[in-house]
């Protein structure tokens, strides 16, 4: 028994430490594969595009640094479990591709809030925002309380995570 179990760490050696790494962590490493290497105190791209996102959304990530700290893996555990996602505060696949989902819809462009957008699907569930000029105007932002008072949102004209995902559903 000893030698199989011998065998099986050599062949998994052979095979790389990152190969170990995948059954080990299979979070961690995905999170690799979709922000590349996390170096710790020095600034990701994509980790800040992960902390814009989630700044965006409302969650609280500290300062908007690129690096992957404390305060932002405990803003991705909220949104994972915001979102019915595995717990695991890496940014594995699910995370990555529920964080991306709004901007994939078009209300949210390079982490920040595609007005136009909003403004769309705004006219498209019943309300009107004026012209889709894509200015956070005061008409725009009356019309954003309008639409969170008629879903049972907090009326406060802030487009957060809430409104945003209700707001997906009159994309067209």
């Amino acid at each position: 028994m000893k030698s199989v179990i011998i065998l099986i760490i050599v062949a998994l050696c052979l095979g790389g430490c990152d190969r170990i790494y995948r059954i080990i962590q299979k979070e961690g490493a995905e999170e690799r594969d979709l922000l590349g290497e996390i170096i710790p105190f020095q600034r990701n791209a994509k980790v800040e595009e992960v902390q814009k996102l989630l700044n965006l959304y409302g969650y609280k990530i500290g300062k908007m640094d690129g690096k992957m700290g404390v305060k932002t893996r405990s803003a991705v555990e909220a949104f994972q479990k915001d979102n019915n996602l595995k717990v695991s505060r890496f940014v594995d696949k699910a995370t990555w591709d529920k964080l991306q989902e709004l901007s994939r819809l078009g209300l949210v462009e390079k982490g920040e809030l595609n007005v136009k957008g909003i403004q769309a699907a705004l006219k498209n569930a019943g309300f009107d925002p004026g012209s889709a000029d894509g200015k956070m105007g005061n008409k725009t932002k009356i019309t954003i309380i309008q639409f969170q008072q008629a879903h049972g949102l907090k009326a406060d004209g802030r487009v957060g995570y809430k409104t945003l995902n209700l707001l997906a559903q009159y994309i067209k």
